[in-house]
């Protein structure tokens, strides 16, 4: 247990404004470091992390994969430490994941063997409550045509499978995977059609529940396929957005919501429609959620906060591009002095309450 003076101390190395947006930056030569955006400056070292995978990030906690292809969450500041299930682990009435190496898996799905399966392409997603108590973590190999995603949460003694491709033809629309957020113990999915599904991870162990609803609803426009595009999350109402921008320059953002007069999302090739206000919410992209805004904390309304745009299940991730959109103004402000840094990845975070 940390004494008094400790942790006075690790208090310390959060920003002063403790719940303004941060930016954990991770060098391609190991480590993670803090970095200030209002004041411009890198505020502490986190740690060096030797062999390490970040894969996703809330609040103080880090999702981590080590150099011998464990999982565990840690939080950045205090170094708390919570190991979590090994990847083989899967509960699942008809698959097997086989560790054959340090790094390499295989994955039996009756019979159907999928190899060449490397810690390398597994990627995640993490919440963890305020308490730091409660956690999800979902994770998948990510790789073109995978048909499952994987979960635990706090009290789990192994994952459960989620199925990413159906057998019956009339659920081939829930097919595939080309973005997912998760918010609290929900998990919302982009399936290859762009259709939205949502699960309820709430429950018991190995319990999972979809809660999309009888008429699930595609996140489409005209340029899907032409620009780099996310879904993301209101915290307020839950609604879904999505979010689209110019690979080649970035230079815009344009943002969407639901259109509720399309009356055949199922054949329609744009069924959203064009908003231009977070509605005083501010979007950090890179956990696929809004928050309040809050000027006096720096979290600046109608503002997406970007590093990148990844989705799973494309083999090219894009290069860092560490901005923040104003969409009232359509200006965008970057953070040149980090370009001499040699950066492996970062993340916009905000950090827990203490």
């Amino acid at each position: 247990m940390n004494s008094p003076d400790q942790h006075r101390s690790l208090k310390l190395t959060i920003p002063q404004s403790s719940r303004s947006p941060g930016l954990m930056l991770f060098p391609r030569d190991g480590g993670c470091v803090l970095y200030d955006p209002i004041e411009g400056n890198i505020q502490t070292n986190l740690g060096d992390f030797p062999g390490c995978r970040f894969l996703a990030n809330s609040g103080n906690w880090l999702l981590v994969l080590d150099s011998g292809s464990n999982l565990y969450i840690i939080d950045v500041f205090s170094k708390e430490t919570i190991p979590l299930p090994s990847l083989e682990s899967i509960e699942s009435a008809d698959c097997i994941v086989k560790r054959v190496g340090d790094r390499e898996f295989i994955r039996d799905e009756s019979g159907a063997i999928y190899g060449d399966l490397s810690a390398d392409v597994v990627r995640g997603l993490l919440w963890v409550s305020e308490s730091g108590k409660e956690y999800v973590v979902v994770w998948l190999f990510d790789l073109p045509g995978h048909s499952y995603m994987s979960f635990c949460k706090n009290g789990d003694s192994h994952y459960t499978d989620i199925p990413l491709v159906f057998d019956d033809y009339a659920f081939h629309k829930y097919d595939g995977l080309s973005d997912m957020v998760l918010c609290g113990t929900r998990l919302y999915v982009s399936t290859s059609r762009r259709f939205v599904r949502v699960f309820d991870l709430s429950g018991p162990q190995g319990f999972f529940k979809d809660i999309t609803g009888q008429i699930p609803f595609p996140m489409l426009s005209h340029h899907d396929y032409a620009y780099d595009s996310s879904i993301a999350v209101t915290t307020s109402s839950g609604e879904v957005l999505l979010v689209e921008s110019d690979p080649s320059s970035r230079t815009w953002f344009r943002l969407y919501k639901k259109d509720p007069d399309v009356e055949d999302p199922d054949h329609a090739c744009h069924t959203v429609t064009e908003v231009h206000s977070l509605g005083g919410e501010a979007l950090l992209l890179d956990l696929g959620f809004a928050v309040p805004a809050n000027k006096a904390l720096g979290i600046e309304p109608d503002s997406i906060y970007f590093t990148r745009h990844f989705r799973p299940c494309h083999c090219s991730p894009r290069d860092l591009d560490i901005c923040v959109y104003n969409l009232a103004t359509k200006t965008l402000h970057r953070y040149h002095n980090l370009n001499k840094m040699d950066l492996m990845d970062a993340r916009w975070f905000l950090p827990s309450g203490n």
